[in-house]
Protein backbone atom coordinates (compact mmCIF):
# COMPACT_ATOMS: atom_id res chain seq x y z
CA UNK A 1 0.00 0.00 0.00
CA UNK A 2 2.71 2.47 0.96
CA UNK A 3 4.83 1.46 -2.02
CA UNK A 4 2.06 2.09 -4.53
CA UNK A 5 0.90 5.29 -2.82
CA UNK A 6 4.32 6.98 -2.79
CA UNK A 7 5.25 5.70 -6.24
CA UNK A 8 3.12 8.59 -7.51
CA UNK A 9 3.78 12.32 -7.28
CA UNK A 10 0.55 13.94 -6.12
CA UNK A 11 -0.07 17.07 -4.03
CA UNK A 12 -1.66 14.96 -1.27
CA UNK A 13 1.65 13.09 -0.85
CA UNK A 14 3.49 16.34 -0.17
CA UNK A 15 0.74 17.48 2.19
CA UNK A 16 0.84 14.26 4.22
CA UNK A 17 4.64 14.26 4.45
CA UNK A 18 4.61 17.96 5.45
CA UNK A 19 2.03 17.30 8.20
CA UNK A 20 4.07 14.29 9.38
CA UNK A 21 7.23 16.42 9.68
CA UNK A 22 5.43 19.36 11.30
CA UNK A 23 3.78 17.06 13.87
CA UNK A 24 7.07 15.59 15.01
CA UNK A 25 8.71 19.03 14.99
CA UNK A 26 6.07 20.46 17.34
CA UNK A 27 5.87 17.38 19.59
CA UNK A 28 9.63 17.12 20.11
CA UNK A 29 9.95 20.83 20.78
CA UNK A 30 7.28 20.63 23.46
CA UNK A 31 8.90 17.54 24.99
CA UNK A 32 12.41 19.02 24.99
CA UNK A 33 11.53 22.59 26.02
CA UNK A 34 12.53 23.54 29.56
CA UNK A 35 11.42 27.14 29.36
CA UNK A 36 8.09 28.90 29.07
CA UNK A 37 7.09 29.62 25.49
CA UNK A 38 6.79 33.29 24.61
CA UNK A 39 5.87 35.14 21.44
CA UNK A 40 9.48 35.60 20.32
CA UNK A 41 10.33 31.93 20.81
CA UNK A 42 7.18 30.77 19.02
CA UNK A 43 7.93 33.10 16.08
CA UNK A 44 11.52 31.85 15.86
CA UNK A 45 10.53 28.17 15.98
CA UNK A 46 7.84 28.81 13.38
CA UNK A 47 10.59 30.16 11.12
CA UNK A 48 12.68 27.05 11.84
CA UNK A 49 9.68 24.87 10.97
CA UNK A 50 9.44 26.65 7.62
CA UNK A 51 13.16 26.00 7.02
CA UNK A 52 12.59 22.35 8.02
CA UNK A 53 9.76 21.90 5.52
CA UNK A 54 11.58 23.84 2.81
CA UNK A 55 14.53 21.45 3.22
CA UNK A 56 12.25 18.57 2.27
CA UNK A 57 10.95 20.50 -0.76
CA UNK A 58 14.52 21.35 -1.76
CA UNK A 59 15.47 17.66 -1.74
CA UNK A 60 12.47 16.98 -3.98
CA UNK A 61 13.33 19.88 -6.30
CA UNK A 62 16.98 18.83 -6.64
CA UNK A 63 15.95 15.26 -7.40
CA UNK A 64 13.31 16.15 -9.98
CA UNK A 65 15.32 18.89 -11.69
CA UNK A 66 18.37 16.68 -12.11
CA UNK A 67 16.58 13.35 -12.68
CA UNK A 68 18.18 11.80 -9.60
CA UNK A 69 15.05 9.71 -9.11
CA UNK A 70 11.90 8.96 -11.08
CA UNK A 71 8.73 11.01 -10.72
CA UNK A 72 7.64 9.76 -7.29
CA UNK A 73 7.60 10.85 -3.66
CA UNK A 74 9.78 8.12 -2.16
CA UNK A 75 12.63 10.58 -1.61
CA UNK A 76 10.56 13.04 0.46
CA UNK A 77 9.04 10.21 2.51
CA UNK A 78 12.49 8.76 3.23
CA UNK A 79 13.86 12.22 4.02
CA UNK A 80 10.98 12.89 6.43
CA UNK A 81 11.39 9.52 8.15
CA UNK A 82 15.15 9.99 8.55
CA UNK A 83 14.97 13.47 10.09
CA UNK A 84 12.03 12.72 12.40
CA UNK A 85 13.76 9.58 13.68
CA UNK A 86 16.67 11.76 14.86
CA UNK A 87 14.95 14.79 16.45
CA UNK A 88 18.29 16.46 17.19
CA UNK A 89 18.45 17.22 13.45
CA UNK A 90 15.76 19.87 13.86
CA UNK A 91 16.09 20.71 17.56
CA UNK A 92 19.51 22.31 16.99
CA UNK A 93 19.09 25.48 14.96
CA UNK A 94 22.71 25.63 13.77
CA UNK A 95 22.60 22.22 12.08
CA UNK A 96 19.16 22.79 10.56
CA UNK A 97 20.16 26.17 9.10
CA UNK A 98 23.58 25.00 7.87
CA UNK A 99 22.04 21.97 6.15
CA UNK A 100 19.50 24.21 4.42
CA UNK A 101 22.36 26.29 2.97
CA UNK A 102 24.19 23.10 1.95
CA UNK A 103 21.09 21.95 0.06
CA UNK A 104 21.02 25.29 -1.76
CA UNK A 105 24.67 24.72 -2.67
CA UNK A 106 24.02 21.14 -3.84
CA UNK A 107 21.21 22.42 -6.03
CA UNK A 108 23.77 24.51 -7.93
CA UNK A 109 26.53 21.88 -7.84
CA UNK A 110 24.50 19.00 -9.27
CA UNK A 111 23.08 21.24 -12.00
CA UNK A 112 26.61 21.84 -13.32
CA UNK A 113 26.05 18.82 -15.54
CA UNK A 114 23.88 20.98 -17.83
CA UNK A 115 27.04 22.96 -18.74
CA UNK A 116 25.05 26.22 -18.51
CA UNK A 117 26.07 29.27 -16.41
CA UNK A 118 28.91 27.21 -14.98
CA UNK A 119 30.87 30.01 -13.34
CA UNK A 120 27.78 31.57 -11.80
CA UNK A 121 26.73 28.22 -10.34
CA UNK A 122 30.21 27.57 -8.92
CA UNK A 123 30.27 30.99 -7.27
CA UNK A 124 26.76 30.57 -5.82
CA UNK A 125 27.59 27.12 -4.45
CA UNK A 126 30.79 28.41 -2.82
CA UNK A 127 28.84 31.27 -1.22
CA UNK A 128 26.24 28.91 0.29
CA UNK A 129 28.85 26.47 1.59
CA UNK A 130 30.95 29.27 3.10
CA UNK A 131 27.83 30.72 4.72
CA UNK A 132 26.92 27.29 6.13
CA UNK A 133 30.43 26.94 7.56
CA UNK A 134 30.00 30.22 9.46
CA UNK A 135 27.11 28.56 11.31
CA UNK A 136 28.42 24.98 11.48
CA UNK A 137 32.11 24.85 10.63
CA UNK A 138 32.53 21.26 9.42
CA UNK A 139 30.02 21.82 6.63
CA UNK A 140 33.03 23.43 4.90
CA UNK A 141 33.94 19.88 3.81
CA UNK A 142 31.23 20.11 1.15
CA UNK A 143 33.66 22.30 -0.79
CA UNK A 144 35.13 18.95 -1.76
CA UNK A 145 31.87 18.10 -3.56
CA UNK A 146 32.10 21.38 -5.45
CA UNK A 147 35.65 20.70 -6.62
CA UNK A 148 34.77 17.15 -7.66
CA UNK A 149 31.91 18.54 -9.75
CA UNK A 150 34.23 21.08 -11.34
CA UNK A 151 36.59 18.23 -12.30
CA UNK A 152 33.67 16.26 -13.76
CA UNK A 153 31.83 18.97 -15.65
CA UNK A 154 34.05 22.06 -15.98
CA UNK A 155 37.64 20.96 -15.47
CA UNK A 156 38.93 22.20 -18.81
CA UNK A 157 38.90 25.84 -17.68
CA UNK A 158 41.49 26.50 -14.95
CA UNK A 159 39.67 29.68 -13.86
CA UNK A 160 36.78 27.56 -12.56
CA UNK A 161 39.03 26.18 -9.82
CA UNK A 162 39.65 29.71 -8.50
CA UNK A 163 36.00 30.76 -8.29
CA UNK A 164 35.22 28.87 -5.02
CA UNK A 165 37.95 30.85 -3.26
CA UNK A 166 36.33 34.07 -4.46
CA UNK A 167 33.02 32.89 -3.01
CA UNK A 168 34.64 32.15 0.35
CA UNK A 169 36.44 35.49 0.28
CA UNK A 170 33.15 37.28 -0.34
CA UNK A 171 31.60 35.69 2.77
CA UNK A 172 34.67 36.54 4.87
CA UNK A 173 34.51 40.18 3.74
CA UNK A 174 30.77 40.46 4.38
CA UNK A 175 31.10 38.78 7.79
CA UNK A 176 33.92 41.07 8.85
CA UNK A 177 31.97 44.10 7.67
CA UNK A 178 29.17 43.06 10.01
CA UNK A 179 31.44 42.24 12.98
CA UNK A 180 33.41 45.49 12.61
CA UNK A 181 30.21 47.54 12.83
CA UNK A 182 28.45 45.49 15.50
CA UNK A 183 31.24 43.91 17.60
CA UNK A 184 34.22 46.08 16.65
CA UNK A 185 36.10 42.85 15.88
CA UNK A 186 37.97 41.55 12.84
CA UNK A 187 38.35 37.83 12.10
CA UNK A 188 41.02 36.15 10.01
CA UNK A 189 40.16 33.02 7.98
CA UNK A 190 41.95 30.83 10.53
CA UNK A 191 39.62 32.17 13.23
CA UNK A 192 36.79 30.22 11.54
CA UNK A 193 38.59 26.90 12.01
CA UNK A 194 37.14 24.68 14.74
CA UNK A 195 38.62 21.66 16.48
CA UNK A 196 37.59 18.11 15.67
CA UNK A 197 36.47 15.46 18.12
CA UNK A 198 36.12 11.69 18.10
CA UNK A 199 33.93 11.01 21.12
CA UNK A 200 31.15 8.70 19.93
CA UNK A 201 29.56 8.05 23.33
CA UNK A 202 26.25 9.54 22.14
CA UNK A 203 25.98 6.85 19.48
CA UNK A 204 25.97 4.11 22.11
CA UNK A 205 22.47 5.13 23.23
CA UNK A 206 19.59 3.03 21.90
CA UNK A 207 17.81 6.13 20.45
CA UNK A 208 20.69 6.56 17.99
CA UNK A 209 22.33 3.15 17.71
CA UNK A 210 19.33 1.04 16.66
CA UNK A 211 17.71 3.32 14.09
CA UNK A 212 21.06 4.42 12.64
CA UNK A 213 22.09 0.80 12.17
CA UNK A 214 18.79 0.12 10.38
CA UNK A 215 19.17 3.16 8.10
CA UNK A 216 22.77 2.28 7.28
CA UNK A 217 21.69 -1.26 6.41
CA UNK A 218 19.08 0.05 3.96
CA UNK A 219 21.56 2.54 2.52
CA UNK A 220 24.21 -0.14 2.00
CA UNK A 221 21.62 -2.43 0.39
CA UNK A 222 20.54 0.36 -1.99
CA UNK A 223 24.11 1.22 -2.99
CA UNK A 224 25.09 -2.41 -3.60
CA UNK A 225 21.88 -2.96 -5.59
CA UNK A 226 22.67 0.04 -7.80
CA UNK A 227 26.24 -0.98 -8.52
CA UNK A 228 25.27 -4.57 -9.26
CA UNK A 229 22.92 -3.28 -11.95
CA UNK A 230 25.00 -0.31 -13.07
CA UNK A 231 25.73 -1.80 -16.51
CA UNK A 232 22.08 -1.19 -17.36
CA UNK A 233 22.26 2.46 -16.26
CA UNK A 234 22.98 5.42 -18.51
CA UNK A 235 26.30 7.24 -18.31
CA UNK A 236 24.59 10.32 -16.87
CA UNK A 237 22.85 8.24 -14.19
CA UNK A 238 26.15 6.63 -13.22
CA UNK A 239 27.90 10.00 -12.88
CA UNK A 240 25.15 11.61 -10.82
CA UNK A 241 24.90 8.57 -8.54
CA UNK A 242 28.66 8.67 -8.04
CA UNK A 243 28.34 12.33 -7.09
CA UNK A 244 25.52 11.57 -4.60
CA UNK A 245 27.70 8.80 -3.15
CA UNK A 246 30.52 11.31 -2.72
CA UNK A 247 28.10 13.71 -0.99
CA UNK A 248 27.27 10.87 1.40
CA UNK A 249 30.98 10.27 2.04
CA UNK A 250 31.53 13.96 2.82
CA UNK A 251 28.51 13.94 5.15
CA UNK A 252 29.96 10.96 7.01
CA UNK A 253 33.33 12.75 7.29
CA UNK A 254 31.63 15.81 8.80
CA UNK A 255 29.85 13.54 11.30
CA UNK A 256 33.13 11.90 12.28
CA UNK A 257 35.05 15.19 12.68
CA UNK A 258 32.49 17.33 14.51
CA UNK A 259 33.41 17.59 18.21
CA UNK A 260 29.84 17.82 19.57
CA UNK A 261 28.07 14.63 18.59
CA UNK A 262 24.42 14.71 19.62
CA UNK A 263 22.69 13.23 16.56
CA UNK A 264 22.04 16.58 14.92
CA UNK A 265 25.02 16.16 12.62
CA UNK A 266 23.25 13.18 10.99
CA UNK A 267 21.07 15.67 9.11
CA UNK A 268 23.80 16.02 6.47
CA UNK A 269 23.21 12.36 5.57
CA UNK A 270 19.47 12.83 5.00
CA UNK A 271 19.62 14.05 1.41
CA UNK A 272 21.98 11.38 0.00
CA UNK A 273 20.19 8.69 2.02
CA UNK A 274 16.78 9.66 0.66
CA UNK A 275 17.96 9.86 -2.96
CA UNK A 276 20.03 6.65 -2.98
CA UNK A 277 17.35 4.65 -1.14
CA UNK A 278 14.58 6.04 -3.37
CA UNK A 279 16.45 4.64 -6.37
CA UNK A 280 15.95 1.18 -4.89
CA UNK A 281 12.31 1.59 -3.85
CA UNK A 282 11.27 2.89 -7.26
CA UNK A 283 12.60 -0.22 -9.01
CA UNK A 284 10.21 -2.92 -10.16
CA UNK A 285 10.04 -6.15 -8.20
CA UNK A 286 10.50 -7.13 -4.51
CA UNK A 287 7.11 -5.56 -3.76
CA UNK A 288 6.45 -7.38 -0.48
CA UNK A 289 9.98 -6.79 0.80
CA UNK A 290 9.81 -3.08 -0.02
CA UNK A 291 6.39 -2.77 1.61
CA UNK A 292 7.63 -4.36 4.84
CA UNK A 293 10.76 -2.18 4.91
CA UNK A 294 8.76 1.01 4.29
CA UNK A 295 6.38 0.18 7.14
CA UNK A 296 9.32 -0.53 9.45
CA UNK A 297 10.85 2.79 8.44
CA UNK A 298 7.59 4.66 8.99
CA UNK A 299 7.24 3.19 12.49
CA UNK A 300 10.84 4.08 13.41
CA UNK A 301 10.17 7.73 14.46
CA UNK A 302 7.32 6.54 16.73
CA UNK A 303 9.59 3.86 18.19
CA UNK A 304 12.21 6.49 19.07
CA UNK A 305 9.56 8.92 20.38
CA UNK A 306 8.33 6.44 23.00
CA UNK A 307 11.74 5.11 24.08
Amino acid sequence: MLTSFFSKSKPVNYLLVGIFMALFFVVHHFLSSKTVFNLGKVAFQTLMLVVFLLSMLLVDFISRKNNLTNNNTFKILLFAIFVTTFPATFLYTEVLTANFFILLALRRIISLKTKKDIQKKIFDAALWIALASCIYFWSILFMGVLFISIVQYAGTNFKNYLIPFLGMAAIIILTNTYTLFVQNAFYLPLDWVRTSGFDFQAYYHIQLLYPLSFFLGILLWSIVDFYLGRKHKSKTKKRTTMLISFILAIAICSIILTPQKNGGELLFMAMPFSVLSANYFEKKGDFIFKEVVLWLLLLMPFFVLFL
